[in-house]
């Protein structure tokens, strides 16, 4: 009897920077989540998002551990009910003036991706005001691949619609709260962005660096220190990922 593969797809989806060094990176992270199990896995990508197979007497508690800590993708429409939560990327931010697209896994019968319509945006991250979409992405640094946790709101026909949830609502706008500009890396791990950091000489200019994603990063800066200067001077150690700075509102 031929041992069948167990199949995930993670809510994990990898942008382009990162295809390149996908495999060491994941492998990597594969490896110390299987450690002592008995199975072997491997992984491919499904319109950009992480899939896992394995197989194997631990196959399953290996694929329920990734789902715990990643999340899982819809993947088929059927899936997806009203007011389910999903975890959806960014994508094609400022492009449509009528809100943003949301890539939250579909890709049965077809890739769909939701939209989060620009009534929605305003009332969640601009307190009510008459902002155009690309104003309220650029002030809240939601960049393409950004992950951000959404509440499935209506279906028509093919066509679905999706706003912030609370808690990631909460979080985003919370940035606001504290002096603290923030970078946002599009394409690096949180090693590659720590050692990037590092080798800028930024170690007292860098409070943190929070991992949004397995490949986005947000670099939270000390007081005083602006996100501009921090690209200015990290972006040779982070060739070919997206950059992008967030400003607190007073220095707007």
């Amino acid at each position: 009897m031929v041992e069948e593969w167990h199949v995930a797809t993670l809510a994990e989806k990898i942008p382009p920077q990162a295809l390149k060094q996908r495999s060491q990176i994941i492998g990597k992270i594969l490896a110390a989540r299987a450690k002592g199990l008995k199975m072997i896995s491997d992984f491919s990508l499904q319109g950009q998002w992480l899939q896992i197979r394995a197989k194997g007497d631990d196959a399953d508690a290996f694929l329920n551990l990734l789902r715990q800590e990643q999340g899982e993708a819809p993947v088929s429409r059927a899936n997806l009910e009203r007011w389910d939560t999903v975890k959806g990327f960014v994508a094609g931010a400022g492009r449509i003036g009528y809100g943003v697209y949301v890539d939250i896994g579909i890709q049965d019968p077809a890739p769909k991706d939701a939209l989060y319509p620009l009534h929605r945006m305003r009332a969640q991250l601009a307190d009510g005001e008459a902002k155009s979409a690309r104003e309220i992405l650029d002030s809240n640094a939601l960049v393409d691949y950004v992950p951000l946790r959404m509440t499935v709101t209506e279906f028509q026909g093919e066509n679905i619609s999706v706003e912030m949830e609370d808690e990631a609502r909460d979080r985003i706008v919370s940035w606001r709260k504290y002096p603290f500009d923030r970078v946002i890396v599009v394409g690096a791990n949180r090693t590659q962005a720590e050692n990037a950091v590092n080798a800028s000489g930024l170690q007292s200019d860098i409070v943190e660096v929070e991992s949004l994603s397995l490949f986005v990063q947000s670099l939270v800066c000390k007081i005083g220190t602006d996100a501009p200067g921090v690209i200015a001077k990290i972006g040779g150690s982070l060739r070919g990922m997206g950059l992008k700075s967030y400003r607190t509102p007073t220095k707007l």
